[in-house]
């Protein structure tokens, strides 16, 4: 075909492939209650090409090995099915008319399939009780836990049940100091917790039909993790607390499922707040064991930005912060100094998960990731310095924590 010929479609380069979420938003909270079938098609649109009669879109799963194709005839949509989820796709576009077809258009790839994560936003715990976060993964297909300590050494438990929808809420529930392996049973609202020290113990706390979330916190001050559900329907907050086994009720939220519940000590005084990250407007309102109230606006929708609070400057206090799912950016306000903290640090379309933890065990959460796609975890640490390692496998359903998030992410 000859290259005047090619002129007459347009210029290839023009074409350019945007991908349309098809499924729930990436880090939007659902209801643990609701365990969602991963996506099957991801939604391809391009820019008209001038001279073009048609268009054909070709995938694949490594960079510029395409292969499938789709020819969609005139449109500038499709939707372009996947045959396997939990990794990447590459597209790329092509113009064609009765002379022949275009070049290919600027490639654009997605990381298709299904993350978890869980309310509580991954503030990864210490398994062995050394002060230093440990790296794990909870293996969905098998109800297996594998966890990764600052040694290198390794721990592990068959504890869950995936046919029944368990999901892994770690945490301290016994005061020694090590996070106990426990999953919470969205369909009965049972917490199977295995302590570390020795024993087991069930607890029925939470409504599998309200859309409870587990928001597992020390909101007492005896250096316990309290059992504790946030009712999405009624913004509403149900504690356990185990210094004293006397439920409490607070309501704080907006019902509806709008609000992400992310408690945590954000005043210092050793017990978790009740705090509320609003996706709408990206207000965090939060509600202090004394009573008192602050409103902070720190976030925005449009960005996709999700909550990753943490103690990033080792004062004692949460500071709030977020992850911008569009740039890869965290921004994070400092209690200590009320400075902005601003670090570029993953790829969403590669399904890169927030895991801030104290890896290095300063008592300054440093900022990290989970890369889905290839199950590596990336630390960039407080005080300097990054590292990188693999833990879990990408095709096992190998997840962090928490409820289920069904995503189709975009490279740009």
């Amino acid at each position: 075909m000859a290259t005047s010929a090619l002129r007459r479609i347009g210029n290839p380069h023009a074409l350019r492939a945007l991908f349309v979420l098809t499924t729930a938003l990436l880090f939007s909270v659902a209801p643990a209650a609701v365990l969602r079938a991963a996506p099957t098609s991801v939604n391809v649109a391009w820019d008209p090409s001038t001279g073009a009669t048609g268009y054909k879109v070709y995938y694949g799963p490594t960079p510029g090995n395409y292969t499938g194709v789709v020819d969609v005839g005139a449109q500038t949509t499709a939707s372009i099915p996947t045959p396997a989820t939990n990794q990447a796709y590459y597209f790329a576009v092509r113009a064609y008319n009765a002379v022949g077809e275009s070049q290919y258009s600027a490639e654009v790839g997605a990381w298709v399939g299904v993350v978890w994560q869980t309310p509580t936003l991954l503030n990864v715990g210490d398994f062995d009780g050394d002060g230093v976060s440990d790296a794990f993964v909870y293996r969905g297909a098998t109800g297996e836990w594998f966890a990764r300590d600052s040694t290198g050494g390794t721990g592990y438990a068959a504890w869950g049940v995936p046919s029944l929808g368990d999901v892994p809420v770690p945490a301290d529930y016994d005061g020694d100091g090590k996070v106990d392996f426990a999953v919470f049973r969205p369909t009965t609202g049972e917490w199977w917790i295995n302590f570390s020290k020795g024993g087991t113990k069930v607890v029925t706390w939470g409504v599998a039909s309200l859309g409870d979330l587990p928001v597992p916190k020390d909101f007492d001050g005896d250096r316990k993790a309290d059992i504790a559900i946030f009712r999405q329907s009624t913004g509403e907050w149900f504690i356990l607390p185990s210094s004293t086994g006397i439920p409490k009720r607070v309501v704080w939220g907006a019902p509806g499922g709008g609000d992400v519940p992310v408690p945590g000590d954000y005043d210092g005084n050793g017990k978790a707040d009740f705090v509320v990250y609003r996706q709408s407007t990206g207000q965090w309102w939060m509600l202090f064991d004394n009573g008192t109230t602050a409103t902070k606006t720190w976030g925005s929708s449009v960005w996709g930005d999700v909550p990753v609070p943490a103690d990033y400057d080792g004062d004692g206090k949460i500071d709030i912060g977020v992850f911008r799912r569009v740039t890869g950016t965290w921004l994070l306000v400092l209690s200590g100094s009320n400075q902005v903290r601003q670090i570029t640090w993953g790829a969403v379309a590669l399904g890169d998960i927030p895991v801030p933890g104290d890896y290095d065990g300063d008592r300054q959460a440093d900022v990290a990731i989970f890369r889905a796609s290839t199950a590596t975890w990336y630390i960039v640490f407080a005080r300097g310095g990054t590292s990188s390692f693999s833990w879990g496998s990408p095709t096992s359903g190998d997840t962090i924590g928490g409820s289920q998030i069904i995503t189709v992410t975009q490279i740009e």
